[in-house]
This record gives structure tokens, C-alpha cells and sequence, in this order.
């Protein structure tokens, strides 16, 4: 009999896990991309559940076929996967892995993209610019939180089994949390926005001369930057942020044409003495 009907060891579990972890991206290719990787790692498994090498050959072949998600939010489809090989029912595993690449790619790069990468990005940019050799640590904290994060979102995917779905699916903790990563992100990236531009002012108008008590010429100017100031804090930060959301969101300029575009601005009036820094 090929089956060993056998419960998988936290041995075996913690081999599939490590090699998803470290392994998924190698061997990645135009034509299955990740599926070698998601052989491999599922490799311990089919030696631990099946006792025939032609079997096991044959279970780990339905996973070399095309697969392509985010590596990390993955692993909870890897470990809801191997809790239905577990189970005997390499159906269910395929049509899971199929149902939750998607959504899976979805999350994960929306996490990525937006609650972890610009904040630390910004971070690390400003630990630079002061010299400080922190930044070199920083600038890798996204990519060390997302490989961390690997290992619990296994387990978490592997206890739940294809009742997962439920929550990729959008009615629970994933949706949510894609949700609260899109907010916090944005909010965060908000926050930076002034901190970054406020050196950047209007530089005073003069408006003509006058005669102080010794007898010097001194020059009469409106402190404009003051006077925005008292309408509005940071509001040339903002009315730039608001230039790029503009931009890109109603003409559906690419972001590359309007940094172009915003280093033209800034380089005009920086010449003719409107802004300083």
C-alpha cells in the first residue's frame, strides 16, 4: 500500500516549513515560476505520507505545475495545503492552491508595498542622510519582518486547513487586515509628507526700500511664507502632494513623468528665488 496513513511529525512540518521559507523562490521560471520551489518544499511531506517512490513522484509532480503568489502571505496556502495532503485529498489541496493565489498576492503586496516598504524606506532615507549607520540595518527591516513572518503564517494556514478560504475570501481577519494595512499605510506615508518638505518655503517678497534710524538702505519685505503659515501649516508640502495625487490619479500620468515634472517646478522657482530651502 503506498499510504502510510501516518500523522505528519513536527519534524516534517518543520522541514516543509523551512524549505517553503528558504527555497520557495529558487529554481523560478517563466513557465511554472514557483512551482519547482513549491515541489520541493512539499517534498518531506510525500516521503512522510506515501511509502512508494513511484507514488510519491507522482504526488509531487501535481506540484510542479504553475504557481505564482506573494512568497510570504503564501505560506498560509502552503500550510493549509499540507494539512489536506495530510488528509489524503490532493483534490482539495490543488483546487486550494489554485482559489488562493489571487487573493494571497493580493494581501501581500498590499502589505508590503504599502504599510511596510515607503515608511521604512523614508526612514532609513532620513538615518542616511544624517550619516547614521542605522540606515543600513533599516533599509532591510521590511524584507527581515516578511521572512520572519513566514514561519506563524504557516502554522496558521496548517491548523485552519481548506477552512481558510473563509478568510481569504474576504469576510475575515485577511480582508480586514488588507484593509487596516491600506489605511495605516497611507496615514503613515501622510505623516512623512511634511516632515520631509517643511525646509522647503517661499522665499520673501520685497517690496521696496527705506531709510532705517542710521541712515541705511534696507529693504521692505512681506514674509510670505509666514503668511501661509497662519492660513494653512505645511501647505506647500500638501499643495505638492495634492499636484501628484492629481496627476497620477485623474490624468493617469505614470509616477516616473511626474517626478520628471516635479523636478521641473521645483528647479524653476528654485532659479528664479520663489522657493528655498
Amino acid at each position: 500500500m503506498a499510504r502510510t496513513n501516518q500523522k505528519l511529525s513536527k519534524k516534517v512540518l518543520a522541514q516543509a516549513n523551512r524549505r517553503y521559507n528558504w527555497c520557495m523562490q529558487w529554481c523560478w521560471n517563466y513557465e511554472k515560476m514557483q512551482g519547482a520551489g513549491y515541489a520541493y518544499s512539499m517534498t518531506p511531506v510525500m516521503k512522510a505520507l506515501y511509502d512508494d517512490n513511484e507514488e510519491r513522484c507522482r504526488q509531487l509532480e501535481r506540484h510542479m505545475q504553475f504557481y505564482n503568489t506573494n512568497p510570504w502571505a503564501g505560506a498560509v496556502a502552503f500550510g493549509a495545503s499540507v494539512a489536506l495532503e495530510e488528509a489524503y485529498q490532493p483534490e482539495v489541496s490543488d483546487s486550494l492552491k489554485v482559489a488562493m493565489m489571487g487573493p494571497l498576492a493580493a494581501i501581500g503586496d498590499t502589505i508590503s508595498a504599502i504599510l511596510l516598504k515607503p515608511p521604512i524606506s523614508i526612514l532609513s532615507a532620513g538615518l542616511a542622510a544624517e550619516g547614521n549607520w542605522l540606515a543600513v540595518l533599516t533599509c532591510i527591516l521590511d524584507s527581515l519582518i516578511t521572512f520572519v513572518a513566514k514561519w506563524p503564517l504557516f502554522y496558521f494556514g496548517y491548523r485552519q486547513g481548506e477552512n481558510v478560504i473563509e478568510d481569504i475570501a474576504g469576510t475575515g481577519t485577511f480582508d480586514k487586515l488588507q484593509v487596516a494595512a491600506s489605511i495605516l499605510g497611507l496615514t503613515v506615508i501622510g505623516g512623512f509628507v511634511p516632515s520631509i518638505l517643511a525646509s522647503l518655503k517661499v522665499a520673501d517678497i520685497a517690496i521696496g526700500e527705506s531709510t532705517n534710524e542710521a541712515g541705511e538702505v534696507v529693504a521692505e519685505t512681506v514674509a510670505v511664507q509666514s503668511a501661509l503659515d497662519s492660513i494653512l501649516p505645511y501647505m506647500i508640502p500638501l499643495v505638492l502632494t495634492a499636484l501628484c495625487y492629481w496627476l497620477i490619479k485623474v490624468k493617469r500620468v505614470t509616477p516616473l513623468k511626474t517626478i520628471l515634472i516635479l523636478l521641473v517646478i521645483t528647479f524653476i522657482l528654485g532659479a528664479l528665488g520663489i522657493l528655498v530651502k
